[in-house]
């Protein structure tokens, strides 16, 4: 998608934005490189104390709008401070868990379940 199709009206900013990396910039009118701790209060890793309450991550590592890195590194962080949680990984998963595969909708599904019962 190019700049002039997402600023046409019916046309997707937002999708235009995640895929060329400037949603922060349009957003927030900062730059995440140069600004970083800017973005500090609203970065969860950057965040994580030993007082989070129990956190379940989701995620496939095919998501092509959040890099499944992101839940690698708070998966690190939550482990790094005690806090219980629990890592789903989807393999070849895009955003969006289960579209395509109802087998693995279902065993996700009943993990999540048992997470929320236990916590």
């Amino acid at each position: 998608m190019t700049k002039e199709e997402a600023e046409q009206p019916g046309g997707n900013l937002y999708l235009y934005c995640r895929q060329n990396g400037l949603w922060p910039k349009v957003v927030a009118g900062l730059d995440p490189v140069t600004q970083s701790k800017a973005f500090d209060p609203f970065c969860p890793v950057r965040n994580v104390t030993r007082d989070y309450p129990p956190i379940l991550l989701v995620h496939g590592t095919k998501d092509t709008d959040v890099p499944y890195e992101l839940s690698v590194m708070m998966d690190k962080e939550l482990t790094t401070k005690g806090v219980k949680h629990e890592f789903i990984t989807i393999p070849d998963g895009g955003h969006g868990f289960g579209r395509n595969d109802a087998a693995i909708a279902a065993k996700t599904y009943e993990q999540m379940v048992r997470f929320l019962k236990q916590y």
